[in-house]
């Protein structure tokens, strides 16, 4: 073997060594992050198995309602309660540009408006538009979209076929047949699915009608 082949073994070598070593700080450091995110999952699996048991008796297809409308009230009243302070300054940054930009507009000279209005697009309102229009993405996700995928996760891991057979003594949460040859099987992943689209009808109709009580006491 020539003094070439030997340099290039060796470095590829390290190369290879480099590349494990952090490969194993990566896996570790991914698993140190997940055993605690899967410790509290099968504790929050824990607490609502004990929390809604008792109402098993009225059927899979209720308790899958009750928490579907459940996780829906969860996510409006969290909705209307968390707001980071940095969605409160994007938000007042974005509506002062808007501002400025309106009064741009405004200028005696039309061409003078716009081209005025455009610098602030280009040197403010864009950015600042984004950075609201991003962050109150992240706020929805954290506070409506979150907290139904999880739900969605206990539902589909608690309420499998196998589960419902053993718990319930049928495979699905409802089964509809319409004659000899036609049979509807509902999963508990498609019942939470309808509950979550009823549940939000129903919160409108409610708040509706309390906002209307409300209207009436107050005159």
């Amino acid at each position: 073997m020539n003094l070439e082949t030997r340099v290039l073994n060796l470095y590829n070598e390290k190369i290879s060594h480099g590349f494990y070593f952090k490969g194993n700080v990566m896996d570790n450091f991914l698993d140190g992050v997940w055993e605690p995110i899967e410790a509290f999952l099968n504790n929050a699996v824990i607490f609502l198995d004990t929390l809604f048991s008792p109402l098993e008796i009225l059927g899979p297809g209720f308790v899958i309602f009750i928490l579907a409308f459940f996780v829906v009230i969860l996510t409006r009243i969290i909705g209307k309660l968390y707001v980071t302070k940095r969605y409160i300054m994007l938000e007042k940054d974005y509506k002062h540009w808007q501002g400025v930009r309106e009064e741009a507009m405004k200028h005696p000279d039309r061409k003078k408006g716009k081209a005025l209005a455009k610098n602030i697009d280009q040197a403010k309102l864009n950015k600042a538009y984004y950075d609201y229009f991003f962050e109150g993405l992240l706020k929805h996700f954290m506070v409506n979209v979150l907290p139904i995928l999880l739900v969605v996760s206990y539902v589909t891991t608690v309420y499998t076929p196998s589960n419902l057979l053993e718990r319930f003594g049928k495979q699905w949460v409802f089964s509809f047949s319409f004659g000899s040859s036609s049979t509807i099987n509902v999963s508990s992943m498609l019942w939470f699915v309808i509950c979550i689209i009823l549940s939000y009808i129903i919160f409108a109709i409610l708040k509706k009608v309390i906002k209307k009580l409300y209207a009436k006491k107050s005159v």
